[in-house]
């Protein structure tokens, strides 16, 4: 909660100094946005498609046809106090951690460039998880209406303090990147987050290959009522191993390591992008889950048609069974079986240089006794079952 108030009173120093230099004439503060108006339909009427893992309604259950997927409006501060030192507020509305569309302050640190080839980050700044951690949220920047949920179901800052290298070998340029923070979100928090990530530019290739560790506590008012009393039930009746397994299998406080590689091949004219990622929390109830995509599409003018290919492969997860005669754990255990395969079709229409329209369709398949990912079940609802989602959005940079 501290790095929470040293955050706010950061945006208000920023705001401060904004004023001061404004006053001297000095234009060295910018103001940008991004936004997106979406809407998506889910053909799967008893669960929802939510947009981030900490999410509990979406679309589908809840609301056949909503909003709540792809909205957002950011605006972000940018200020340049020297050529070497510069500054970063953002502050973005959209239906996801929170469960509202309350403003949170997604970005706010401060750069330094020591040299040429180094420079470092303090503060809060978007936990690089992926290819386009960087630009995750701005749907503009990308060919479809959301980056492949299989691999980007994650939208979390992390405090904490980054440093990149930069090496120019000719035409190769290679970025090493390592970093140090935490993560202080609704449901999940990580503490020691740790990790190095490598890319390397080349021409219309780039590549890159991360890895990062950290102590996560997942937890919500429904995980703390079963691991509560599953560890604490009496032996017997109960049998004595039960509370050992529910042990192993908490959330609240478990190692875990995301590691990701990604190749991208973009000439203009046409592109190709793919990334795998595992996120592994074995043996606890989050178990281990290996994801990837493949995109590509190619550029006729205004028009961008593309086509995506996503899989998703839950592992090791361990099911009381027997030793579970309520039966709830075991429930709960199987519901984090999140094993799916999807194919996406995109279309996206650059109305303007800072404005696309696009539609997308997609098909999902959960695998036999997957619950694919989704959230809010409702009596009825068959894991293994497959859905249609249809989205539509317009995007725009300002």
């Amino acid at each position: 909660m501290n790095s929470k108030k040293q955050l706010i009173a950061l945006a208000i120093a920023l705001a401060c100094a904004q004023t001061a230099l404004a006053q001297d004439g000095q234009d060295r503060f910018t103001l940008s946005g991004f936004g997106t108006l979406g809407v998506a339909h889910s053909t799967e009427d008893l669960a929802d498609v939510v947009s981030d893992f900490q999410s509990d309604k979406g679309v589908g259950a809840s609301d056949g046809t909503s909003a709540r997927l792809d909205s957002r409006f950011a605006l972000q501060l940018n200020a340049n106090f020297t050529d070497d030192f510069t500054g970063v507020v953002q502050a973005v509305s959209e239906y996801a951690v929170t469960d509202s569309y309350k403003p949170e302050i997604s970005l706010a640190h401060v750069k330094y460039r020591f040299s040429p080839a180094f420079s470092a980050r303090l503060g809060r700044i978007t936990a690089p998880l992926y290819m386009l951690s960087e630009y995750q949220r701005v749907g503009y920047a990308m060919p479809w209406v959301r980056p492949p949920h299989e691999v980007y179901n994650y939208l979390l800052a992390m405090d904490g303090i980054e440093g990149l290298y930069t090496i120019n070998a000719g035409d190769t340029v290679i970025g090493v990147q390592a970093f140090y923070g935490q993560i202080d979100s609704e449901k999940a928090d990580v503490d020691d987050l740790h990790g190095l990530g490598v890319q390397v530019d080349r021409g219309a290739s780039s590549f890159r290959v991360s890895h990062i560790r950290g102590n996560v506590k997942y937890s919500s008012p429904s995980i703390e009522l079963l691991f509560n009393t599953y560890r604490n039930l009496p032996s017997p009746p109960f049998p004595a191993s039960l509370g050992t397994i529910a042990a192993r299998l908490d959330p609240r406080d478990m190692d875990g390591s995301f590691s990701g590689i990604g190749y991208s091949y973009d000439p203009g004219n046409w592109f190709l992008r793919t990334e795998v990622i595992q996120a592994d929390y074995a043996p606890s109830i989050s178990a281990k889950t290996t994801s990837g995509y493949l995109s590509a599409g190619f550029r006729k003018g205004a028009w961008t048609p593309s086509f995506t290919v996503a899989h998703v492969d839950t592992s090791e997860l361990e099911l009381p069974g027997a030793a579970d005669p309520i039966g709830t754990l075991n429930m709960a255990v199987a519901q984090n079986n999140n094993s799916r395969h999807s194919y996406t079709a995109s279309l996206r229409w650059d109305v303007r240089d800072n404005v696309a329209v696009k539609l997308q369709g997609s098909h999902v398949k959960n695998h036999a006794g997957s619950f694919g990912s989704l959230k809010n079940y409702q009596p009825g609802f068959q894991p293994g079952g497959s859905y249609n989602l249809i989205s539509a959005s317009v995007d725009l940079v300002f």
